[in-house]
């Protein structure tokens, strides 16, 4: 999820410049990325290496930051593939477009605001906001309560990372330990009074 919002903060700032290289005869046609390529900027320094290739989308590893591109940001120089941005700019890039996603979250965590699982499915609303907790109230009417970290924002729509189907049982699992727990406390209660009184009578025998 985060490496979609990346790619297309990334993006834009990055086919223009890759782009003008080809016009000018410097650059030839988009290569195929393969993990472990390193990957280099216009004047041939290193920006890192490709680190996974999936669905069009080729992360690039600076060593300290993460950015994903489309292929088509790649082209073929003579010290092998470069794209149009240095190591500083996407680093740049890629912490500008995780502090504008962050913002864009805290903005759209809010009472009454819906959540969604990761395949689009209205899990439920928020219904309280307690620091780094979100309580969601179920569209079955139980509620849990969620850490803001556990939510990303997709599509302008806050979205938990993962099914309806894995949430629903997730959710059955933890009422169902939860129910045996609460169930198992006051008999343990009741165990100790009556040991407890056992041995309050032991004295007077």
């Amino acid at each position: 999820m985060k490496r979609t919002l990346i790619a297309a903060a990334i993006a834009a700032a990055s086919l223009a410049p890759v782009a003008a290289l080809a016009q000018a005869g410097a650059a030839s046609a988009a290569p195929a990325p393969t993990v472990g390529a390193k990957v280099y900027d216009p004047q041939g320094g290193e920006v890192g290496t490709v680190e996974s290739v999936q669905d069009g989308v080729v992360t690039v590893n600076t060593g300290t930051a993460r950015a994903g591109l489309p292929t088509s940001a790649f082209a073929s120089r003579e010290k092998g593939l470069t794209i149009g941005m240095n190591k500083a700019q996407i680093e740049a890039a890629v912490t500008g477009a995780a502090a504008q996603t962050s913002a864009a979250k805290d903005a759209a965590l809010a009472v009454n605001a819906q959540v969604k699982s990761s395949d689009g499915v209205v899990l439920g609303t928020i219904s309280k906001i307690e620091g780094d907790d979100v309580t969601v109230q179920l569209s079955n009417g139980s509620s849990v309560v969620l850490k803001k970290s556990y939510l990303g924002l997709v599509n302008n729509a806050l979205t938990l990372g993962m099914t309806a189907d894995a949430f629903s049982k997730q959710a059955q699992a933890s009422a169902t330990a939860q129910a045996g727990n609460d169930a198992a406390a006051p008999a343990s209660g009741q165990t100790a009074a009556t040991q407890g009184a056992g041995q309050a009578q032991e004295p007077g025998q």
